[in-house]
């Protein structure tokens, strides 16, 4: 029988200090851009994905370390071989630029919460109007960035996984309203509305955690949704039927 292979541990970096002295250049990453602007906040999700794919933080966090004197990582060692070679380096040879571009100001998991908490909606999603590109389109996006790209870098004290970055509210909640993204729309689509239920059902069972964090029933799941009364009814007797729901209050977990 064939052993099964151990999965990988990845080192963890050290804390990254982030605090230099005044002629040390910082990049601001967040200069000219107004999150509240869904266009600003769109340009601000993709800058970062680009960050962390290119390896951006990986490099600056790696140059950090080795002025500070802190162990490296294996990925950080190796991010700086290809970078510059240090074994000669003069006092006066600090790098304050890569690619043209200073460090960053703040460490990246700062960054990423600013940017994910003007994602979260705490109103009723209103599938009428739907919402941003950058949270339907950027935050799988971003999700997928910071499980494949972030799992190098450092993290904040108490976080084990790039993801512990995000308050779980605010991390299912986004969830949440991923999986509304099925039923916008749902009002002017007579044809394709129970297809539409089936999918939304579909992608509700793609995040377990979220619907038991909020402890979803189909009666608190509407409580969520600004719908009109009679679309309401209909996404009601919909989930029931093909979810099999004795009531509007049953859990939603033990049926999907």
């Amino acid at each position: 029988m064939a052993k099964k292979k151990r999965k990988k541990k990845i080192q963890k970096p050290s804390p990254i200090p982030m605090h230099f002295e005044p002629y040390v250049p910082t990049n601001d990453f967040f200069e000219h851009l107004d999150l509240a602007d869904p266009g600003d906040l769109d340009e601000a999700l993709d800058n970062l994905i680009h960050n962390l794919k290119s390896d951006y933080f990986l490099l600056w966090e790696a140059v950090i370390c080795e002025e500070n004197g802190l162990p490296l990582t294996p990925k950080q060692r190796k991010a700086l071989g290809e970078l510059v070679d240090f074994s000669d380096e003069g006092d006066d040879d600090r790098i304050l630029y890569i690619n043209e571009i200073p460090r960053p100001r703040e460490p990246w998991y700062e960054i990423a919460r600013k940017i994910i908490a003007h994602l979260a909606n705490e109103e009723s999603f209103n599938p009428t109007f739907g919402a941003s590109a950058a949270l339907f389109e950027g935050w799988p996006r971003l999700i997928e960035a910071l499980e494949t790209y972030a799992i190098h870098l450092s993290l904040p004290e108490g976080a084990e996984s790039p993801l512990d970055i995000i308050a779980p509210e605010i991390l299912h909640r986004l969830n949440l309203q991923l999986c509304l993204d099925y039923l916008i729309g749902f009002a002017y689509d007579d044809e394709d509305q129970e297809d539409r239920i089936a999918w939304f059902i579909d992608k509700l069972k793609d995040h377990p955690d979220m619907v038991r964090y909020f402890d979803l029933t189909l009666e608190g799941l509407l409580e969520k949704v600004s719908m009109p009364a009679k679309d309401e009814k209909i996404v009601m007797a919909m989930m029931k039927q093909q979810l099999r729901l004795p009531s509007a209050k049953a859990p939603l977990i033990d049926f999907l």
